[in-house]
C-alpha cells in the first residue's frame, strides 16, 4: 500500500492532479466564503497591475532622470513620474493588505467546512470500517492534517495566482525591454521548482511511511493522559511500561525525520547554488545587452528593477507552489479518504425499513471481520457461520455460549451494524440489506456492552436516542433501568454534567454508567411500535445480583408492556431462565435451541455451561458460611 502510494507522489503524477485538486479546493472556498476568495482575487489582481504600473513608472523616472539636460531640469521632469510611482506603490500596498485580510478570512472558513465535511464522512460510514486497520489510517491522515491542508491548499493557490500576475508584470515590462530576458527569467525557475517540489514529495513520502508509528504513539500518548486509564495505569504501574513503548516508536520517528533534514538540506544547497548560478546569467546577459548598446541605460535600470521584482514575485510563487504540490497530497488523501468511505457508506435512495414484523428470519448467514494487514492471516475463520434463526415478535431471545461464539457478532447484524457476508437478515420478507441503514437503526434499541460514557448531561446521555421533551417518557426509562436513584444522588440532577475532566463534573461509578446506558435503550424503545426491537448485550455486567435481578424483570415487563422482541446476552444463565426462547452457540454456530427447561433436559453445551456456573456459586456460598466450630 505505501510503495504504491509512494510511486503516486511524483511530479508529474501531481501535476496531472494539482489542477482538479486546487479546483476543489477553490470550490470548498467558493462555499465557505465567496466573498472573501472573491476579494483575494479581486486585490491579488490589483497587486499585479500596481506593480506593471510601478515598473512602467519606474522606467519614465530613470529616463528623465538620464535625459541630457541640466539636473534640476532632469528632477523637474522626472516628477510627475515620481508621483506615478508613488500612486502604483500605495496601490499596490493597498491592494496586498486587503488582499490579505480576506485571505486570512477565507483560510479558517475552508479549515471548518472541511471539518465537518470530514465528521460527515467519517459518521456516516458503516461501522465494520473501523475494524480495517488500512481505513483507519486514512481517517487519521484526514483528521490529523488533511482539513488543515485544505486551508492551506487554498491560501497557497491564492499566492500563487498573485505571484503569478506579479510576474506576469515584469515579464511584460522585460519583454518591451528585449525579449531574450524572458526566457533567462524561465531558466532563473527551473532550479528552485526542483528543490522546492522535491522536498514536498519527500515530506509526503515521509508522512506515509510514518502513518501508522505516529498513529500508535497518538493512541498511547492518549492512554497516559486520559482519566479513563489513570487508576489502571498507576494500580499496574505502566508508566515505565507505556514510556518505553512510546520511545520506541518515537526514535523510529526522529531518525526517519534526521534522514529527511539530511536529504532536504542536500536538495536545498543545490536547488540554491542552481538557482545563484541561473540569476548570474540573467545579469551578465543585460550586462551585454547594456555594453552592445541594445538597451539604454535607464531601460537597463528598470530592467534591473523588473528582474528584482520578478525574482522576488519567483521567490513567492515557487514557495506557494511548493506548498500547493505539497498540501495537494495530503488533499489528495482527504479526497481518497471520502471516495473509500462512499465505497463503505450505506446506500441513501434505498427504502425505508418495515415499520415492524412478525419475525426476524436469519437466514443461512455468515459473517468474517476483516483480516489485520501485514503478513499474519488476521481472523481464523467466520465469526458465524451458516446461522439459521428465527425470532417472534414480543418474545424474549436469550443467546448464550462461551466467549468467541458469535453472541455480540449476531447482536450487531441484527441491529443492522453489520451486513452479512453472506445469507440474509430479514423483518419478515424484507431483506435488511436492501433497506435504508439509518431508517433501520432508528427502529432498534441497543443496550451496548461497551457502552459510551458520553461527557454530556445526565438527561443527554438518556434521550439521545429519542425526543428530549418528554418528561414522561424519561420517567418510565430511568424507573425501569433503575437510573432514577443515580440521577437522584447526582448534585445537579438530570443537568449534572458526566465527565470530572470539566468543571462541575461528575463520574458516576461503572453500575451507575450501566444503568444510564440501559435507560437509554429503554428510553429508545419506549414506543414499541415504532422501535419493535431492544437489543441487551451484557447489559449487567458491572450490577449486583439484586440490581441484576430488577434489572431482568424490567426488561421482561417492557417486552411485555411494548410487544418488542427482546434479544438478551449475558454469561449469567440464571438470568436466562426468564426467556422465553434460549439460542446457544458454538463456534459461530446455532448448536441448540429451546426453552430453559428444554435445554435442561436435552443435556448438552447449554447444560455444561449452567453445572458449571452453579458449582461455582455452590462453592462461594460454601466458603462465606461461617464454620460451625468456629
Amino acid at each position: 500500500m505505501f510503495r504504491e502510494r509512494a510511486r503516486q507522489a511524483t511530479w508529474w503524477s501531481m501535476a496531472r492532479r494539482m489542477p482538479v485538486l486546487v479546483g476543489r479546493a477553490l470550490a470548498v472556498g467558493r462555499r465557505a466564503g465567496p466573498g472573501d476568495l472573491a476579494a483575494t482575487v479581486v486585490f491579488g489582481l490589483g497587486m499585479g497591475a500596481a506593480t506593471a504600473w510601478a515598473l512602467v513608472a519606474t522606467n519614465a523616472v530613470l529616463e528623465e532622470v538620464f535625459a541630457a539636460v541640466p539636473t534640476p531640469d532632469r528632477v523637474r521632469a522626472a516628477l510627475p513620474s515620481l508621483l506615478l510611482l508613488a500612486a502604483a506603490l500605495l496601490a499596490r500596498g493597498a491592494c496586498g493588505a486587503l488582499a490579505g485580510r480576506a485571505q486570512a478570512r477565507l483560510e479558517p472558513k475552508v479549515v471548518l467546512a472541511a471539518e465537518r465535511r470530514f465528521n460527515e464522512t467519517v459518521t456516516g460510514v458503516e461501522a465494520a470500517a473501523f475494524d480495517d486497520s488500512a481505513f483507519n489510517d486514512h481517517v487519521f491522515r484526514g483528521y490529523a492534517t488533511g482539513c488543515d491542508q485544505m486551508g492551506v491548499l487554498v491560501r497557497t493557490s491564492l499566492d500563487v495566482l498573485t505571484g503569478l500576475v506579479a510576474i506576469a508584470a515584469a515579464a511584460g515590462v522585460l519583454g518591451t525591454l528585449h525579449p531574450v530576458l524572458l526566457p533567462l527569467i524561465l531558466v532563473a525557475m527551473v532550479p528552485q521548482w526542483w528543490s522546492s517540489a522535491a522536498s514536498a514529495r519527500l515530506r509526503y513520502r515521509l508522512t506515509l511511511r510514518l502513518t501508522e508509528v505516529v498513529r500508535r504513539k497518538f493512541m498511547l500518548q492518549q492512554l497516559m493522559i486520559d482519566r479513563r486509564t489513570a487508576a489502571e495505569l498507576r494500580s499496574y504501574t505502566m508508566g515505565p511500561r507505556l514510556r518505553a513503548e512510546f520511545d520506541r516508536f518515537a526514535e523510529r520517528e526522529l531518525q526517519a525525520r534526521l534522514r529527511l533534514a539530511t536529504r532536504m538540506a542536500l536538495i536545498r544547497v543545490a536547488g540554491g547554488a542552481l538557482g545563484g548560478a541561473a540569476t548570474v546569467v540573467v545579469f551578465v546577459a543585460l550586462g551585454a545587452l547594456l555594453v552592445e548598446g541594445v538597451v539604454p541605460i535607464a531601460a537597463a535600470g528598470a530592467a534591473v528593477v523588473a528582474v528584482r521584482v520578478a525574482q522576488g514575485a519567483l521567490g513567492t510563487v515557487l514557495v506557494s507552489v511548493g506548498q500547493v504540490y505539497e498540501a495537494g497530497l495530503y488533499v489528495a488523501d482527504l479526497v481518497e479518504l471520502e471516495e473509500k468511505a462512499r465505497e463503505r457508506t450505506p446506500r441513501r435512495d434505498l427504502p425505508p425499513a418495515p415499520e415492524g414484523f412478525a419475525e426476524i428470519r436469519v437466514e443461512d448467514v455468515t459473517f468474517s471481520y476483516p483480516k489485520a494487514d501485514g503478513d499474519g492471516d488476521g481472523a481464523t475463520g467466520p465469526a458465524l457461520a451458516g446461522v439459521d434463526l428465527v425470532l417472534p415478535r414480543g418474545r424474549t431471545v436469550a443467546l448464550v455460549g462461551e466467549n468467541g461464539s458469535g453472541k455480540s457478532t449476531l447482536a450487531k447484524l441484527l441491529s443492522g451494524l453489520y451486513t452479512p457476508d453472506a445469507g440474509r437478515v430479514c423483518w419478515d420478507a424484507t431483506d435488511l440489506a436492501g433497506v435504508d441503514a439509518d431508517d433501520l437503526r432508528s427502529r432498534i434499541a441497543v443496550i451496548a456492552q461497551d457502552h459510551t460514557h458520553w461527557p454530556m448531561t445526565a438527561r443527554g446521555n438518556v434521550v439521545m436516542g429519542g425526543p428530549e421533551d418528554d418528561p414522561e417518557r424519561l420517567a418510565r426509562a430511568a424507573g425501569a433501568a433503575h437510573a432514577d436513584t443515580v440521577v437522584a444522588d447526582l448534585p445537579r440532577g438530570w443537568e449534572t454534567l458526566l465527565d470530572k475532566r470539566f468543571a462541575h463534573g461528575h463520574e458516576p461509578s461503572g453500575g451507575q454508567w450501566q444503568r444510564l446506558a440501559a435507560a437509554r435503550g429503554f428510553h429508545r424503545g419506549d414506543d414499541g411500535a415504532a422501535v419493535p426491537l431492544l437489543i441487551a448485550d451484557e447489559p449487567t455486567s458491572a450490577l449486583d445480583a439484586r440490581a441484576e435481578h430488577r434489572f431482568f424483570s424490567s426488561l421482561h415487563a417492557h417486552a411485555g408492556r411494548t410487544g418488542a422482541t427482546v434479544v438478551l446476552i449475558t454469561h449469567r444463565l440464571a438470568s436466562v431462565r426468564m426467556a422465553d426462547v434460549v439460542v446457544v452457540l458454538e463456534r459461530g454456530r446455532v448448536v441448540d435451541r429451546g426453552s430453559h427447561e428444554e435445554l435442561m433436559e436435552r443435556g448438552g453445551v447449554y447444560r455444561e455451561l449452567w453445572d458449571l456456573q452453579a458449582q461455582a456459586y455452590r462453592e462461594r456460598e460454601r466458603a462465606q458460611e461461617p464454620d460451625p466450630t468456629g
